[in-house]
């Protein structure tokens, strides 16, 4: 039996930080995706390969413990198959959980597309979360009893790999990328504060689709878990400005939504320049350059051309939004951006999640 999955990646429009503590954030999935390849085998040992990041084809063993280990590699191979090795091992307890063994499989994964050849660069796309969510969906599908069809199915791949991802991550991190490659289309994403399993289920927003935005990428790539970290820090040594700031970005993300769900032009753009100078003043405190020098000069730009701009994601680098009143008006800040020697990248919000086949 031979399955592939195929995930979307994820762009936050709003939200950033704020749902780390419990707020909501707006996401939507886009059109770059991970997608996974098993085939199961009768008998023999298990392999993985992922060529698009430079790993032929090697062979693993599952412990009775369900520990996984690499046969013939050397330390590079493993250490970029370390986030592979702990999905695999997360989804083989759960199979024992249930009573059940993960029978030898062959795994391709390919996550070619948050890769640009162009820029010799990751996109800030999540991946990571993508290979997740589509080796969870992988997995599941190698028994009969979990490849059920339909909405119970889709939550279960969303929980298992939020569960995974955040145990892989070491329990940093929202989840707001594995909402959107489970579930695609744009959602309303709340994270729950109790770090378990029982994470509410993300609501779906309807898209926006005469939004004009346009996707920026900074020019490098920025560590999520440095960011996450370094502004954590924030609440440990100054608690008081700490909450302050997280009340008004929550504040800020409430009304983001609610003018995103009704298409509110003017008032979804006051709002995202509101975050962003929020997002600043905890950048500011915490020592963190969320805003960095390369997005304020984006944002100083943008703004002169009357558009709006912010950082998605943790900040720093990676990529951020443009948006603009009109298309003419968009089609003005993307020539000018890349006037300046940024790149746009161009993607759209993928109306569909996870989505897994078998032949």
């Amino acid at each position: 039996m031979k399955i592939r999955s195929v995930s979307p990646g994820k762009m936050i429009l709003l939200g950033e930080y704020a749902v780390l503590e419990g707020s909501p954030a707006l996401v939507c999935a886009v059109d770059r995706f991970a997608e996974v390849q098993l085939e199961r085998r009768g008998e023999g040992p298990f392999d993985v390969a992922a060529p698009s990041i430079g790993i032929a084809r090697t062979v693993f063993t599952v412990s009775d413990r369900g520990i996984v280990r690499f046969l013939d590699t050397d330390d590079q191979t493993r250490k970029q198959l370390g986030f592979f090795r702990m999905v695999f091992e997360f989804v083989w307890h759960y199979f024992r959980s249930c009573g059940k063994n993960l029978p030898p499989v062959s795994v391709s994964i390919d996550t070619g597309a948050f890769y640009s050849q162009a820029l010799k660069s990751k996109l800030g796309f999540g991946s990571s979360a993508a290979m997740t969510v589509a080796l969870t969906a992988a997995l599941l599908d190698v028994d009969d009893a979990f490849s059920s069809i339909g909405e119970e199915k889709r939550n279960r791949i969303f929980r298992l790999a939020l569960s995974a991802h955040r145990k892989a991550q070491g329990n940093l991190g929202s989840g707001v990328d594995i909402a959107a490659s489970t579930f695609g289309g744009v959602l309303r994403y709340e994270m729950g504060l109790n770090q378990l399993a029982e994470q509410k289920i993300p609501g779906q927003v309807g898209i926006w689709n005469t939004l004009p935005m346009l996707t920026v990428f900074t020019g490098k790539s920025e560590s999520t878990r440095k960011m996450v970290r370094g502004v954590s820090q924030l609440k440990k040594s100054h608690a008081a400005a700490y909450r302050q700031m997280m009340t008004e970005l929550t504040d800020l993300s409430e009304k983001g939504y609610r003018h995103y769900r009704d298409q509110q032009g003017e008032l979804f753009l006051e709002t995202v320049a509101a975050y962003l100078d929020s997002l600043k003043r905890l950048g500011d405190e915490s020592g963190m350059p969320i805003v960095s020098p390369v997005h304020l000069r984006l944002v100083e730009r943008i703004n002169a051309l009357g558009g709006v701009y912010k950082p998605s994601g943790a900040g720093s680098g990676d990529i951020g939004i443009a948006f603009a009143r009109s298309a003419d008006q968009l089609q003005t800040i993307a020539h000018a951006i890349e006037d300046e020697g940024y790149a746009t990248v161009p993607v759209r919000i993928a109306e569909a999640g996870v989505v897994s086949s078998q032949e």
